[in-house]
């Protein structure tokens, strides 16, 4: 098993990545300057800028700070908590100044009258006045912010709270232009008189807080744009920064006019291109690069760790030469003995074909990778504790299938319950996939017919003539657990996904605006997990519904109102019985998309021909 966190270990060539950043920040030409790592979730940015920090940890006259945004999330402004810490890292210096000491005072005065003034009076009231008054944020005052002296204070002494609110917002604003100012001048000041020649700071985990936060810390970013010898090094989701940015310019109006919205999206764009000067993008993995990652994770697992220092060591030199290959099976017996090591033996001889499928499914994701392993491994042990016979590949290929789409698998483990555990209409799939006659296929099979289906269905070993019932005997009480959708699928999707099905209709439209934005995979994956818990989440039937009949009008597509048809034949009729909805989709569906206006006559006249109901009475109406 392996832990789901950043690592200096470069199993993914991740090296090379670190050492192109490196050259940018390190080069004073370039400074100041502010670089966006961009990737998917779990696609190893926090491992490339471990690796950085690293790097440049071993250069005296280089400062590094890190700073996790989401661990800080919660606790006070963001602004304050990165301009803090960064002060103090600063003033931790083994050989600071007498006047370097002063200017870390100074500026932590500045930032102490910060958090004053952005919620001192919502904490304390008009307590903060007498604080004021006694002197008690007189070095606040002595630094120079000037906007609460003792004559102010005793003409607001007697003012009501939101007075006396509204008038430290109005003098902030009067002085934020020379208070930036100082602190930047004091700033610059302060990192001449260290011994630094410049400071590198990594801000992490940025893409996992709320979007208020994001624009909080972008903002706090942006006091230091112009100073001398910086560098911040932004790990985020390019995807999640887009939607923060148009959240904060309210640009997720209600106006769905393309023009409209291709405007908003390059405002956003502009916004993070004066922010970023250099965006450097982490591709996905290729399927040599997973079988590499595959070999050395299952090496590190059944290892002793000098044999694995060993294979470290020649992978090490074998990437300095070779960036396209994967260290294989081959390479590895070459370097220890794997006659007494049966079960990495067999692990890494399959690798190859493992790799293929991994890739195509999971997009060259390293953290799904490593998740999708995980349960592997688990149930792997499973089937040797219980001695059932299974076929490694087959186990792997339907353990994709239960990634890709969990309503798929489960009616794939109905169709297998049978006696003989063949699955006859996989059989039948793989004939007509691989001979290219999807056309023949009736409207009954629609749901296995989306690109990635097809290609899942596709790949080796071929399984339609296989008894199954070992591989769903190994998952028959995991499948949510372990390797449920809404788990494994990125952070991006599941806000998007709460956003579209919240009970408030402000943030449902919210949602589908950002959807409407986005490539057609993630809408396919927010589709699939709507899906998914529609049919397993019985006490949310009636908003799911509403958030299905929104999806259907807004995302206008036919595929997804085939799925919305078949998801409806699956439901049990007691979830929708006092419900009048499914009638409206129906009728919808009907007159939006042709080819379905049979389907869904079907489905309205069995609904007709149920007990005496609201969705009954709704379906007989809608006959007339």
């Amino acid at each position: 098993m392996w832990a789901d966190n950043e690592t200096t270990e470069d199993f993914l060539n991740y090296e090379m990545h670190a050492n192109l950043i490196k050259e940018y920040v390190t080069n004073p030409h370039l400074l100041p300057l502010t670089i966006g790592v961009f990737g998917d979730w779990g696609s190893g940015k926090s491992s490339i800028m471990r690796m950085l920090e690293q790097k440049l940890k071993s250069d005296e006259k280089i400062l590094t700070i890190y700073f996790n945004s989401w661990l800080f999330e919660g606790y006070e402004d963001a602004k304050v908590s990165l301009l803090e810490n960064i002060i103090l890292e600063l003033s931790k210096g083994k050989t600071l100044s007498e006047e370097a000491k002063s200017k870390v005072l100074q500026l932590l005065s500045r930032i102490d009258f910060l958090k004053l003034t952005s919620d001192g009076v919502k904490k304390y009231g008009k307590n903060v006045i007498d604080i004021i008054a006694t002197g008690g944020i007189g070095t606040a005052i002595e630094a120079g912010f000037s906007m609460l002296n003792k004559d102010k204070v005793e003409t607001i002494k007697n003012t009501d709270i939101s007075t006396l609110d509204k008038y430290i917002k109005d003098e902030q604003e009067n002085t934020s232009k020379t208070t930036i100012k100082s602190f930047k001048d004091d700033f610059a000041k302060l990192i001449e008189l260290t011994a630094y020649d410049s400071v590198v700071i990594f801000i992490d985990d940025l893409d996992r807080c709320l979007p208020e936060r994001v624009i909080d810390t972008l903002e706090a970013i942006k006091l230091f744009l112009s100073v001398d010898n910086t560098a911040f090094v932004i790990g985020a989701d390019e995807r999640i920064l887009k939607h923060s940015i148009s959240m904060h310019l309210k640009l997720h109006t209600f106006n769905n006019d393309s023009e409209y919205l291709q405007n908003t999206q390059q405002i956003v764009t502009d916004y993070i291109e004066k922010l970023i000067q250099i965006p450097y993008r982490i591709p996905k993995l290729s399927a040599s690069e997973i079988e590499t990652y595959n070999n050395l994770l299952f090496s590190l697992n059944l290892l002793d760790s000098e044999e694995f220092q060993k294979i470290y060591d020649e992978y090490l030199e074998f990437r300095k030469g070779d960036f396209y290959s994967p260290f294989s099976f081959g390479n590895i017996k070459e370097i220890i003995s794997l006659d007494d090591k049966t079960e990495l033996s067999n692990l890494l001889n399959i690798s190859h074909f493992m790799s293929q499928m991994i890739t195509n499914v999971l997009k060259g994701n390293p953290r799904q990778t490593k998740r999708f392993l995980n349960t592997f491994i688990l149930r792997r042990k499973l089937a040797q504790v219980a001695s059932l016979e299974i076929d490694i590949l087959i186990l792997i290929k339907l353990m994709l299938l239960e990634y890709l789409n969990p309503t798929l698998f489960k009616k794939l483990n109905e169709l297998q319950s049978g006696e003989s555990g063949i699955v006859l209409e996989l059989g039948m799939l793989e004939s007509v996939f691989i001979d290219g006659e999807e056309n023949k296929l009736g409207e009954g099979f629609k749901d296995w017919q989306t690109p990635q289906i097809q290609n899942w269905i596709r790949i080796e070993p071929k399984i339609g003539n296989v008894d199954l019932r070992n591989y769903f005997w190994l998952v028959r009480d995991k499948t949510e657990s372990t390797m449920s959708n809404i788990h494994m699928v990125s952070p991006i999707i599941q806000k998007l996904y709460s956003q579209i099905s919240s009970t408030d209709k402000h943030q449902r439209s919210v949602g589908f605006i950002e959807l409407k934005k986005l490539d057609e995979l993630v809408k396919d994956e927010v589709f699939e997990l709507l899906s998914n818990e529609l049919l397993n989440n019985p006490s949310k039937t009636r908003n799911l519904l509403d958030t299905l009949f929104d999806y259907l009008e807004k995302i206008d597509n036919e595929k997804y109102a085939v799925f919305a048809l078949d998801s409806f034949k699956k439901m049990s009729f007691a979830l929708i019985k006092n419900e009048r909805k499914p009638i409206d989709i129906l009728k919808f569906m009907k007159s939006k998309h042709k080819i379905l206006t049979s389907g869904c006559d079907e489905l309205i006249d069995e609904f007709s021909q149920k007990e005496s109901c609201l969705l009954q009475k709704t379906a007989m109406k809608a006959k007339e």
